[in-house]
């Protein structure tokens, strides 16, 4: 307790702080202050680019909770390297906890198991305690991303339909019952680093063995794994499955004719025009060998890695706000579908009409399809899409608060805006090893686009973005420098 004169030239006790004082230093000065009683709380559902994102944007007007399944970020467009390289997830990935003190960030550790518009709360499961936690919100953004692969039990395949080598496994349910390495427990960053370390040792074996991997898709994951794992065993062989008639599609054409090239000249074998169904058929607990596949040396199936199509991770959201969904009859796992359904201001909508929650609830980045647009699912629509609902929430708040927003005349009061096309949304860069790779901007539509570098300036470049973006979400000044300049 504080003494304070009182109007008799005594003093008296003055009542204490129901929370301390804020404490700023030379080398922590970026978190903000301690929020007033009766700041509005924005929570943010998911880490993610776009997650990460709408928190630097928010928190200084806000309070702000970030919610996460797992306990750290992780930088996916790189993520292959760290099943080569163990050693490399360090520069891939970040605890959230540290990120969110030095941002002023409240971080619950928790998968969230519903959302409901009307009370404006969250049930979410923290990962420790075996009750669920109830937050409440003002305003909301869920940025949840997508998993990569279709919903397809594969031959000699490495995970279940119902998870993705490429991105955690985070799902209570999943993990305890369909995850293919759910002892390891992804949602720790521990766990993480041993599934590397464990799929290492098989990728040696094979080498040692000459064995034989076949990738399912050649769009940008199933290329950049096919080239990082030759360029790392080139004992193995490398065999890349696509149903349509080249590889990347939605590339210019001299992009898909010089990763062509590339997987040529590394002996990496391409099969076109054939179904995935063929990698689903057994001979004796072996995958059956398709004649197109056998016509260009291949005996033998050893592993196979699926890389192609996204899926929803959307399971919290009330039904109305999603889109059409497929389900397994098995387990009742969505296999296509259930994105959830925006307009142009970011708004989730129920059944693609009205905005539910009074407006109040919004989406980014891969969770999402907004009407009107067919944006790419990577990082920079991801945040550009978090900008606009970001904005927006500011507009909304700066009706309830406009002495937060009232600078030079109310000039700056933020307005109401719609996401919209921007040029780094059409860029694209495509890894083919360590020492190569294409860039590609303006790509909006399947084949648009220019490719603008190749080789291993390509590459460097592609490096760059992933020191800057990895910089900046741990709140390095160079990466906030950097993409400040982006958004």
């Amino acid at each position: 307790m504080l003494d304070r004169p009182n109007g008799n030239g005594t003093h008296e006790k003055a009542p204490a702080s129901a929370q301390p004082r804020h404490r700023s230093s030379v080398l922590n000065f970026t978190a903000p202050a301690i929020k007033q009683q009766g700041t509005p709380t924005v929570v943010v559902i998911g880490g993610g680019f776009a997650g990460l994102h709408c928190c630097r944007l928010l928190r200084n007007k806000f309070k702000v909770t970030l919610v996460d399944a797992k306990e750290y970020f992780e930088y996916y467009p790189g993520i292959l390297r760290a099943y080569l390289h163990p050693e490399e997830h360090r520069l891939l990935s970040s605890l959230y906890q540290p990120i969110c003190d030095e941002m002023g960030v409240t971080f619950v550790w928790a998968e969230v198991k519903s959302l409901n518009p009307v009370s404006k709360r969250i049930h979410a499961k923290p990962v420790f305690v075996d009750h669920e936690k109830v937050i409440e919100f003002d305003y909301c953004v869920v940025t949840t991303g997508s998993q990569y692969g279709i919903y397809m039990s594969v031959a000699c395949g490495v995970n279940a339909p119902s998870e993705c080598l490429w991105y955690p496994t985070f799902l209570e349910r999943v993990i305890k019952t369909q995850s293919q390495w759910g002892e390891l427990d992804e949602r720790f960053l521990a766990g993480r680093r041993q599934h590397f370390e464990r799929e290492l040792k098989v990728l040696q074996h094979l080498s040692q063995d000459k064995g034989t991997v076949v990738i399912a898709g050649a769009g940008f994951i199933g290329i950049e794994w096919a080239t990082e794992l030759k360029y790392a065993f080139p004992d193995i062989k490398v065999v890349i499955v696509e149903s349509r008639g080249e590889c990347i599609g939605v590339m210019p054409k001299k992009c898909k004719e010089y990763c062509q090239r590339y997987m040529d000249d590394a002996g990496i074998i391409t099969v076109y025009n054939m179904k995935y169904d063929c990698i689903t058929a057994t001979d004796g607990g072996s995958c059956k060998i398709h004649p197109d596949m056998a016509a260009k040396g291949v005996t033998q199936i050893d592993r196979v890695y699926m890389a192609v199509g996204v899926r929803s991770i959307n399971q919290f959201m009330p039904e109305e706000c999603l889109d059409e969904m497929k389900y397994d009859k098995g387990t009742g796992d969505v296999t296509r579908g259930g994105w959830m359904v925006c307009n142009s201001q970011m708004r989730v909508l129920s059944k693609g009409e009205s905005p539910i929650a009074d407006g109040c609830v919004f989406a980014a980045g891969n969770c999402c399809s907004v009407q009107g647009f067919n944006f790419p699912k990577n990082s920079c629509p991801g945040e550009e899409m978090g900008s606009a609902a970001c904005n927006n929430i500011m507009a909304m708040d700066a009706k309830r608060r406009p002495q937060e927003y009232g600078g030079c005349f109310g000039w700056f009061t933020p307005k109401l805006k719609e996401v919209h096309w921007s040029f780094t949304m059409g860029i694209c860069a495509t890894s083919l090893g360590p020492w190569d790779a294409t860039m590609v901007v303006q790509s909006k539509e399947p084949g648009s686009g220019y490719t603008v570098l190749t080789g291993q300036l390509a590459a460097m470049q592609k490096e760059f973005i992933r020191w800057s973006k990895v910089d900046q979400n741990r709140m390095g000044y160079m990466g906030r420098a950097i993409f400040g300049l982006v958004h």
